[in-house]
């Protein structure tokens, strides 16, 4: 079957939109040992109703139907998930590179996967079981416990769950609320806790030069998720999935180019590890799926970089 001018335009943005969250995520890097990671969260979530503004206006959804949830504890759960998630990613990157917190962070699908079939009770192909095993293989070579764990890479690991446990909440959630239902409410709980959080432990004023990557963060990351519409609007979601696993990259490039990190050789073994599991996963879903309609995206803004 042959890709479309409309599909490579779609893939096209969806691929910048990757670009832009690793760009986030290497501003939040900078800014990790700095600044507290509630500041950095509530920069992001104020900027993040950019796209969901975009999104309310290309739906159909209007008025206090838009914010009106049938399951407003699961979307309040969900919400926190997607908090959690974000909290603990920028907490690894004080204590991690760029490049293997990213790494880690890419292993989610495997409790996706996991989560899928124990809870959703979804059906699994081959193609999962080997993912799950060839991704496990790889995230034990980044994390190398038998040195001794890392505290760091601990969190990644929890970034990696809280956001399988935030689809699962966006799956569940999904069957009850429209998708704009449930970017609203997530952003919003991230909003609200980050600033319940900054009027705690108070706001920690950033230097002069600091102001750009604190407006980065949440720039980039409102303009991915604006691409990842785009990109989405014209080609269908199984489409774009093998892409997602390119903002290892991207991490890669930030870490070497402008933290002058090492990158360990397992680490890049582990890390290619992960990418061919799920790429060979995504391929086959692909490959399953041609000639059926495209899931639409439950939500906005879900994921560890989110």
């Amino acid at each position: 079957m042959r890709t479309s001018r409309r599909q490579m335009q779609g893939l096209a943005l969806y691929a910048l939109g990757v670009g832009a969250f690793a760009t986030m995520d290497a501003f939040a890097k900078y800014l990790s040992g700095s600044y507290p990671v509630a500041e950095i969260i509530l920069i992001r979530a104020l900027f993040g109703y950019l796209p969901i503004l975009v999104q309310y206006r290309m739906g159909t959804v209007k008025g206090m139907q838009a914010v009106r949830s049938s399951k407003p504890l699961l979307q309040l759960l969900r919400g926190g998930f997607v908090l959690a998630a974000g909290a603990t990613f920028f907490l690894s990157l004080s204590g991690l590179s760029l490049a293997d917190a990213t790494a880690i962070s890419l292993a989610a699908p495997v409790f996706m996967a996991l989560f899928g079939i124990t809870v959703l009770r979804e059906p699994a192909g081959r193609e999962t079981y080997v993912a799950i095993a060839v991704a496990l293989a790889g995230g034990l070579l980044i994390v190398r416990p038998t040195d001794g764990m890392n505290f760091y890479a601990l969190l990644a690991v929890l970034s990696a769950l809280f956001y399988a446990l935030g689809v699962v909440a966006t799956r569940r959630a999904g069957q009850a609320d429209p998708p704009i239902v449930t970017a609203i409410w997530g952003n919003t709980v991230m909003v609200v806790a980050s600033g319940a959080m900054i009027l705690h432990s108070g706001w920690v004023w950033p230097a002069a030069d600091d102001w750009l990557p604190f407006i980065g963060v949440g720039l980039a990351g409102g303009l991915a998720n604006l691409l990842y519409i785009g990109g989405l609007r014209l080609s269908g979601v199984s489409d774009v999935a093998v892409i997602d696993y390119s903002i290892f990259v991207w991490a890669a490039a930030f870490s070497v180019l402008v933290f002058q990190e090492e990158i360990a050789t397992a680490s890049l073994i582990g890390a290619a590890l992960i990418v061919c599991g799920g790429v060979y996963s995504a391929v086959a879903k692909w490959l399953q799926s041609r000639g059926e309609p495209a899931e639409a995206p439950l939500a906005l803004g879900m994921g560890p970089t989110s």
